[in-house]
């Protein structure tokens, strides 16, 4: 006990007199240096130095403390520390950075602050809570990084506000995820693995028919995964019995397709029916009946060729043999050729315009046949009234010369 009071009153004086103690001075050591309770400068004041080869622990009770580590890492609530400040607690360690309990107005805001710096203390990156008017229990939570425009330059790149906005690229997040600029997901290329967004379904997953994808077997698709045999997967919960639909996107172009109406659970495949094709080369079929209410095709050359002097346009007859012979019109497919190899429209456009710019010259030397025709008639019919009348008049003849016949 005598030595306990005898080592406070050195303590005691040598700070009276600013002097440090040797270890020695209260434990018998011979290494003043590495043991020694002192103190050190301060503007207008005085610290208390420590210097403890071994390590510093101040505990208030059994294992509950700070221990300061001889390679100066930190421990609070945990003796062995294994980075320059570690929180330890069986029940999970726990930092409080705040207010000091004040609150703060809209106008001048409090920021809670963890703060990350690097060359010249200049500030890196920040994570702060805002209290503010409004936020009496809720807060916004940001991260900030340095832009690089200055040392101190601070622009805040995430955000999550109390009402669970999140905000990326934007301060203010007006839903659940707002991103300002562009998104990239997945693994390192959209062939490996599963590279998904998705709708949350009952019993959903990334199969789902609310789920943009891309896999080794579609490059990119909505609402269905896709190979080459057009096998997909439903998404269902097995209560359903819908038609389901869905896009694909792979290197033979651009494809939608459709399951038959049926009732199938999670994750099952069934076979997917291809309605409508856009391949690379910007060729498209269609399984089915297309309505539109305006189709523009753009063909060359047009049938105007038909009009040119030395155009040898079949004469009817020929036509009429053809007819009869072949049982379609000439240049023109037979029904056969079109039910097994299509009709191509701009192509057949230009065939019809042909033969109704052939008929137009049939019709225009037929008008002339015609007009040559008509005059003929009338030429007759003159030539017919002319006979009419001089056969009238040779029957008058004919009568004056009987009747002066009779009287001589």
């Amino acid at each position: 006990m005598k030595r306990i009071f005898s080592t406070i009153a050195v303590i005691a004086v040598s700070f009276t007199y600013a002097q440090e103690i040797a270890f020695d001075k209260l434990y018998s050591n011979s290494d003043p240096v590495n043991y020694v309770i002192g103190h050190y400068p301060v503007q207008g004041s005085d610290g208390l130095k420590i210097n403890w080869h071994g390590g510093i622990r101040l505990e208030a009770s059994a294992g509950k403390g700070i221990q300061v580590l001889k390679d100066g890492n930190v421990g609070i609530g945990i003796q062995d520390p294994h980075s320059n400040l570690e929180v330890g607690d069986q029940n999970g360690g726990k930092i409080t950075i705040s207010t000091g309990g004040s609150s703060a107005s809209s106008a001048n805001p409090k920021y809670p602050t963890l703060e990350f710096a690097g060359y010249l203390n200049s500030p890196k990156a920040r994570i702060t809570a805002t209290e503010e008017t409004g936020n009496k229990y809720g807060s916004k939570f940001s991260i900030l990084v340095n832009d690089n425009t200055n040392a101190t330059q601070l622009v805040e790149r995430f955000s999550i506000l109390q009402d669970g906005k999140v905000g990326i690229g934007t301060s203010a997040p007006v839903e659940r995820l707002d991103v300002s600029g562009n998104i990239i997901a997945g693994a390192s290329s959209s062939t490996e693995g599963i590279n998904a967004l998705a709708i949350r379904y009952v019993d959903g997953s990334l199969n789902n028919w609310g789920s943009l994808r891309s896999s080794a077997s579609t490059y990119m698709s909505f609402g269905v995964k896709a190979n080459g045999s057009n096998v997909g997967w439903l998404s269902s919960n097995g209560t359903l019995s819908y038609v389901k639909a869905a896009v694909t996107l792979d290197n033979e172009g651009f494809k939608f397709m459709a399951s038959p109406a049926q009732q199938t659970a999670l994750n099952v495949p069934v076979n997917m029916n291809e309605l409508l094709k856009i391949s690379p080369s910007g060729n498209a079929s269609l399984i089915g009946k297309l309505e539109a209410k305006e189709i523009k095709i753009t063909h060359t050359p047009t049938a105007d060729f038909v009009f040119e002097s030395d155009y040898y346009l079949p004469n009817l007859e020929e036509v009429e043999r053809h007819i009869k012979e072949k049982k379609h019109l000439p240049e023109i497919a037979s029904a056969k050729t079109m039910e097994k190899e299509g009709v191509n429209i701009g192509s057949f456009q230009i065939q019809l315009l042909q033969k109704v710019e052939e008929l137009t010259l049939y019709s225009i030397e037929q008008n002339k046949q015609l007009k040559n025709q008509q005059q003929r008639i009338q030429q007759l019919e003159r030539e017919n009234t002319e006979l009419k009348n001089l056969h009238q008049e040779v029957e008058q003849l004919k009568k004056q010369f009987l009747t002066l016949k009779a009287n001589h």
